[in-house]
């Protein structure tokens, strides 16, 4: 339970971390902003959470499912618009990634919380998870800051589009769920090259949507969403951005 617990942790939050690093960069976001961004994405979350029974019942019980495509659009809008330093934007961007992930990590939390063999390494596994992808933000939050000094914004511009591209890829994935397309024919097998559980296969899916085996419609989708993120970045004379700035 506690090895499970740190993994799904991990898995739910790092796409997270990695989001906020981006937007920090970009906006900037200083650490009130995202603290106070963060909670309000936990409470929307928590809304969510209670609210998905009855959302479920909706749409011939695909209500659910809709939300969260609902949910993976405007991520991917408005990271866009986030990129003319639009603080409102970036906020809409992040706590819609919350409440995609964080609601899948708080029914988790919910499910094995009354159990007292659970509860311990339940608590454990979180704090720790908790810790890794803080850590794991903060080194990026340098890494990229370095990089942005040496090879200019366009680089930051890139790694949203593919952040916020890989949103998309879940978009398809619930689609396919509730037969709204039909993915499941034509897949590429990349696992030979890196397996999607390994260490740099999670950094990969949380950063930009690395998947082992994608689909081909999910392969071609990934590549124009991410062009047209960038070419509306250019199209649309997005503000430049000089450099990035640390805890403003």
């Amino acid at each position: 339970m506690l090895i499970t617990s740190l993994l799904m942790s991990i898995n739910q939050l790092l796409p997270v971390v990695i989001l906020a690093v981006l937007l920090s960069l970009i906006v900037p976001l200083n650490q009130r902003q995202l603290s106070i961004y963060a909670v309000f994405g936990i409470l929307v979350s928590l809304v969510f959470v209670q609210g998905a029974a009855w959302v479920s019942q909706l749409f011939d019980h695909r209500g659910l499912e809709f939300l969260q495509m609902l949910l993976c659009v405007m991520v991917y809008v408005a990271a866009l618009i986030s990129c003319q330093q639009r603080s409102h934007a970036a906020a809409v961007a992040l706590i819609a990634t919350m409440t995609l992930y964080l609601s899948h990590y708080m029914i988790y939390l919910v499910s094995f919380w009354h159990s007292k063999d659970t509860a311990e390494p339940l608590i454990l596994g979180t704090f720790l998870g908790v810790g890794i992808c803080i850590s794991f933000g903060v080194l990026l939050f340098f890494l990229l800051e370095s990089i942005v000094r040496r090879a200019g914004v366009q680089s930051l511009i890139v790694l949203l589009a593919l952040n916020a591209t890989a949103k998309l890829l879940v978009l398809l994935d619930l689609a396919s769920q509730v037969d709204l397309i039909d993915v499941t024919a034509n897949y590429l097998d990349w696992r030979g090259f890196l397996v999607e559980n390994s260490e740099l296969g999670r950094v990969l899916k949380a950063l930009a949507g690395y998947e082992a085996t994608p689909s081909k419609t999910a392969l071609w989708v990934y590549v124009i969403a991410a062009i047209t993120f960038i070419a509306l970045v250019r199209v649309l004379k997005i503000k430049k951005i000089e450099e990035p700035v640390c805890g403003s």
